[in-house]
C-alpha cells in the first residue's frame, strides 16, 4: 500500500513540475536526487558502491528499463494529460508483466482462458479511458507514451532478476542505476537543447514536489520494490499497482479539483478487474 502511494502520489508532484521544468531536465532532477540520496547514505554507512565494469554493465542496463525509459516516456508524455491519466496508465503495469512474462519467459507464466479473458479485459478498459469523445492530437500522444512508460516498467519488472547477479548487493545496484540514470538523462536534456530550469523550481510547491518524487516515489519506492520482487516474483509484485490509479485520481482531485469522466472511472474499474484475472 505505501508503495503505491508512493508511485500514485508521484503523477501529482510530476505535473506540478512541469509546470516550470521542461520535461527531459524534470526527469534528470528526480533521478538526481535519488542519487544524491543514497550517495551520502552509502558514505555515512561506508557502504561498498563500486564495481568492476564486467558487472556495472548489468544495474545500468536494469536502471535504463526501471528509471531512464519509463521517466523520459513519463515526462514528456505527463504534459498532455491529467495526473489522475497518468496514474491509470501506470495501473497496466501488471498486465504487460503478464503479456512479456508469457512470451518471452518459459515457465515465468502462461495464458489460460481465464488469464486471456483478463488481458482481453485490460484493453478494454485502456480504450475505455480515453472516451469515444474526440480528443486533441496532443492528448492522444500523451497517453501513448505514459503507455510506453508501462511498457517499459513492465520490462524492467520481468528482465531485472535475470540481468543481476549475485554478485552485486543491493547497495551497489541501486548507487549504480541511479547513477548511470543520472548521466543518460542529464545528456538527454542537454542534447535535446532544453533550458536550464529557472529560479521558479525554488517556489514552495515545485520544490517539495521535485523532492517528493526523487526521495519517496523513487528511492524509497526502488527499496519497496526490490523487497517485493525478491519476496514475491514480477507478477505480485506489480500488484502494487492496483491501487496506483486510484491514489493517482483521488489525489488529482482533492489537491487539484480534476473530476474524471465516467470513461476513465469505468476503464479503471475495467483494468484493475482484469488484472485480478491475471494475477
Amino acid at each position: 500500500i505505501l508503495l503505491a502511494f508512493f508511485w500514485g502520489s508521484a503523477y501529482i508532484g510530476v505535473k506540478y513540475t512541469l509546470e516550470v521544468v521542461e520535461p527531459f531536465t524534470s526527469a534528470f532532477l528526480r533521478t538526481f536526487i535519488g542519487f544524491l540520496f543514497f550517495a551520502i547514505w552509502y558514505l555515512i554507512a561506508r557502504k561498498k558502491v563500486h564495481l568492476p565494469l564486467k558487472l556495472a554493465w548489468r544495474p545500468w542496463l536494469a536502471g535504463t528499463l526501471i528509471m531512464t525509459l519509463p521517466f523520459l516516456f513519463l515526462y514528456w508524455g505527463q504534459r498532455f494529460v491529467s495526473a489522475g491519466m497518468g496514474g491509470i496508465m501506470n495501473g497496466t503495469v501488471p498486465l504487460w508483466v503478464f503479456i512479456i512474462a508469457a512470451l518471452t519467459i518459459k515457465g515465468e507464466d502462461k495464458f489460460t482462458w481465464k488469464k486471456s479473458i483478463g488481458v482481453l479485459l485490460g484493453f478494454i478498459g485502456l480504450v475505455l479511458t480515453k472516451g469515444f469523445a474526440p480528443v486533441e492530437t496532443s492528448a492522444l500522444l500523451g497517453m501513448g507514451s505514459l503507455l510506453l512508460m508501462a511498457v517499459c516498467y513492465a520490462l524492467g519488472n520481468v528482465f531485472t532478476k535475470y540481468i543481476l547477479t549475485n554478485n552485486i548487493t543491493m547497495e551497489q545496484n541501486i548507487y549504480h542505476q541511479f547513477m548511470f540514470s543520472s548521466v543518460s538523462l542529464l545528456l538527454v536534456a542537454l542534447l535535446s537543447g532544453e533550458s536550464l530550469p529557472s529560479s521558479a523550481i525554488f517556489e514552495p510547491k515545485v520544490f517539495v514536489s521535485m523532492l517528493y518524487v526523487g526521495i519517496c516515489s523513487s528511492a524509497l519506492a526502488l527499496l519497496l520494490l526490490f523487497k517485493l520482487l525478491k519476496e514475491w516474483g514480477a507478477l505480485k509484485a506489480s500488484a502494487a499497482t492496483y491501487f496506483v490509479p486510484v491514489v493517482a485520481v483521488a489525489l488529482d482531485y482533492i489537491l487539484n479539483g480534476v473530476i474524471p469522466g465516467v470513461h476513465s472511472i469505468t476503464g479503471m474499474v475495467i483494468i484493475i478487474v482484469s488484472l485480478l484475472l491475471i494475477k
